[in-house]
């Protein structure tokens, strides 16, 4: 991997979902040989020229190596992620079946019945476009599906719950993808579909959820709980992720 890679078409790098950001940064580092500042000070206190051209060297070789291999994954899931990008599209009416067929060949076909998904997705594509003009519009749909879902949100007071809904509608947040396909989905009878949507959607786009679980983890593995088991720490998280009921709740819901 020489440093002509440079005068490569950058957007082909920018066009990479995973570490593009990374490899384009690593990539400007390379060009204008720079390590850091604090390197380059520590460079400046070496007197053999040899030995900063050795070092200089190997963190080349390093940061070669890096881009490598981030463009190598980056390739070698490309079309993954093209596949499902279609999921990121709010006009459902855009959505053709060949688009949903080419997400089902990186899900087990076991899991899926396509006769069956081939109906759920165009009995949810008619009610998208029925719903358009109907009742304000999707948009009102989708808020008034969150309200009704909220008053299962037992962490806020009712004061508190209105005045982030009036927020929401005072700033006019455009249409979450994820939340127009729960509305699409709540009460349909569609389980292929559903289940596609569930895989897809269950891909995190950043680590911050996992650094919630591990946050909780933290608490509930603690010194005093050291003998706990696996698979007790994993049910609590569950349920503790999952379940926003007291106990008193969650005892008259059972």
């Amino acid at each position: 991997m020489s440093l002509s890679m440079f005068n490569h078409d950058c957007e082909n790098v920018l066009q990479l979902i995973g570490g593009r950001v990374v490899s384009l940064r690593l990539i400007y580092r390379l060009r204008d040989d720079f390590f850091g500042c604090k390197v380059d000070q520590l460079l400046k206190n070496i007197q053999s020229s040899t030995e900063v051209g050795d070092l200089k060297k190997s963190f080349t070789s390093l940061i070669r190596s890096v881009i490598s291999y981030i463009e190598k994954y980056d390739n070698n899931n490309a079309s993954f992620y093209e596949a499902i990008s279609i999921f990121n599209e709010i006009n459902i009416e855009r959505i053709e079946w060949k688009n949903i067929q080419h997400c089902t060949t990186y899900i087990n076909n076991e899991m899926l019945d396509l006769d069956g998904l081939y109906n759920d997705f165009n009995n949810i594509k008619s009610k998208y476009i029925e719903s358009k003009e109907k009742f304000g519009g999707i948009n009102k749909q989708i808020e008034s599906f969150l309200i009704k879902f909220s008053t299962h949100d037992f962490d806020f007071d009712d004061d508190e719950r209105d005045a982030r809904c009036h927020k929401n509608q005072k700033e006019n947040h455009p249409v979450r993808v994820d939340l127009l396909w729960a509305y699409l989905i709540d009460g349909e009878d569609v389980p292929n579909l559903k289940k596609l949507v569930q895989f897809v959607f269950s891909i995190p786009a950043s680590n911050a959820f996992c650094e919630t679980i591990f946050s909780h983890m933290k608490y509930l593995w603690n010194d005093n709980r050291n003998r706990m088991s696996h698979d007790l720490v994993g049910a609590e998280l569950k349920i503790k992720m999952n379940i926003h009921f007291t106990c008193a709740q969650f005892y008259d819901y059972l």
